[in-house]
């Protein structure tokens, strides 16, 4: 399958942006409340009322949205007011998501939103933690959108579920990454409405230090199958991480964000106590 090129950003959402070599032209900014956002630049205006005209049409949307997406994490809303066409969508992620907190996400993240990129954007998204909220003047996705990727470091790891000491060694690194690549492409296939979401999880623990990969796979509802599964399966393409940041706490939590897909991934590594003292020979190694 062809891949779409593509722009890659590693961020922590607490912490730093660092830019990878981009084809777009569009810069990417962390929002003042925590997030990332992506502002598209609109056209060019025929006079100074039509940014006006369009954000008096977006802002209604945008308000109705919480409330339209909090019962079943997505919702997709169009207005036309005087000939000015808005589309506004929010997603919550995950499997299971309270309403009110869904609510109170995207809430913020439109604020933010509408208040990071201004009234001449005429295509933007923003994403948090736990949920995303985008808008344009027109229902089809650009291909700047369709090609738009980000990596986004989330600050802390999971705890393990069992009571072990945590450790991630440097030779490990690339196994994990392809264990994570792996694991990511198996919950892109099994895709299916009407959620479009699936999970995965591996797990090798053949050797003194185990491994654990869970992922979240998650599409927009308005997107077909075919192209919800596309859009993951390059999305595979950015799973990746810095091997310092996972030293710490002996995994990683992060994501890999697009206008169309989400794909989480958290990678953790544990060595028991009756194993410590030989796992500490095979960081030696």
């Amino acid at each position: 399958m062809a891949l779409r090129s593509s722009s890659w950003l590693l961020i922590s959402l607490l912490l730093a942006v660092t830019p990878a070599p981009s084809t777009c032209e569009d810069s990417v900014r962390i929002a003042d409340a925590g997030g990332l956002l992506q502002c598209y630049p609109a056209p060019a205006l025929t006079n100074a009322t039509n940014g006006t005209a369009f954000r008096a049409t977006l802002l209604p949307l945008l308000r109705s949205l919480p409330s339209a997406a909090a019962h079943t994490g997505f919702a997709s809303l169009r207005s036309v007011t005087r000939g000015e066409r808005a589309f506004a969508r929010g997603l919550c992620f995950g499997n299971t998501t309270v309403p009110s907190e869904c609510a109170r996400c995207l809430s913020a993240a439109a604020g933010n939103l509408t208040a990071g990129c201004g009234a001449t954007s005429r295509r933007a998204g923003i994403w948090s933690d736990r949920c995303f909220v985008g808008y344009a003047d027109t229902n089809a996705s650009s291909p700047s959108e369709d090609a738009f990727r980000a990596r986004v470091l989330f600050d802390a790891v999971p705890a393990s579920k069992v009571n072990t000491k945590s450790f991630y060694y440097a030779h490990l690194h690339n196994e994990l990454v392809a264990m994570a690549k792996d694991v990511a492409r198996r919950a892109a296939a099994n895709i299916s409405g009407p959620r479009m979401l699936a999970t995965a999880e591996g797990t090798n623990s053949e050797s003194v230090v185990s491994r654990t990969v869970h992922v979240l796979a998650q599409c927009r509802r308005d997107r077909t199958a075919a192209d919800c599964v596309q859009c993951l399966q390059e999305s595979v393409q950015g799973v990746d991480w810095d091997l310092n940041v996972a030293r710490v706490d002996g995994g990683v939590a992060a994501a890999v964000v697009g206008f169309n897909c989400y794909l989480r991934f958290e990678v953790s590594t544990a060595v028991s106590d009756n194993d410590l003292n030989t796992g500490e020979e095979e960081k030696e190694g």
